[in-house]
């Protein structure tokens, strides 16, 4: 009877295993609640605030089709936090409804921790590409950090915040083009 368990057993491992790592992949339904959650604090966009817009100059060195895919979840990973800390902070002036901050806080704690879990599954495979993932994480760090000095040189106003709110879709843009660019990637992977 353990002889013949084992071979099921062995499967089912497998399959959970394979799940796991698809799961990694294919996060798309947890970044596209964190927009929702986005969208939700502020509503339109205030037409006073205009004035206060800013270029932040979108991660220039992170071309989608030319991120290699051992960067691209790290890269995905250190945006989620960047996120995180961002909105994080003083958020006292934005005039958001205080509970849906909490819920996109929550959700984007919640996404950050399963791409950390994925990123340990990946850690064990060898990395030749190491330079560069760190250099997109600077890139990355140092566009954020730029977020945060226009927030505090803005004495962290509601428009200031409505601005970021706005720069921060185009960052999840990114991560939903890259998590399809990689999904798209797996699927061809599995088929072969």
């Amino acid at each position: 009877m353990t002889s013949r368990s084992l071979p099921s057993w062995a499967l089912m491992l497998l399959l959970s295993s394979t799940a796991c790592s698809l799961d990694c992949h294919f996060q798309r339904r947890g970044i596209w609640e964190i927009v929702q959650h986005l969208e939700n604090l502020g509503g339109k966009f205030p037409l006073r605030c205009l004035k206060d817009r800013s270029n932040f100059r979108f991660l220039q060195v992170a071309k989608i089709d030319q991120l290699p895919e051992e960067t691209a979840f790290p890269a995905i990973g250190e945006m989620l936090r960047q996120v995180f800390n961002t909105f994080s902070l003083n958020v006292s002036q934005s005039l958001w409804n205080e509970s849906r901050l909490e819920r996109l806080l929550s959700g984007l704690y919640q996404q950050t921790e399963k791409t950390g879990i994925c990123l340990e599954q990946d850690s064990g495979q060898e990395d030749h590409s190491s330079s560069q993932r760190e250099g997109t994480r600077l890139a990355i760090k140092n566009y954020f950090q730029g977020i945060r000095d226009y927030l505090q040189g803005q004495k962290y106003s509601h428009c200031a915040w409505e601005v970021i709110r706005v720069e921060i879709r185009r960052c999840f843009l990114f991560i939903e083009q890259l998590t399809r660019r990689h999904r798209d990637q797996e699927i061809g992977h599995l088929h072969n």
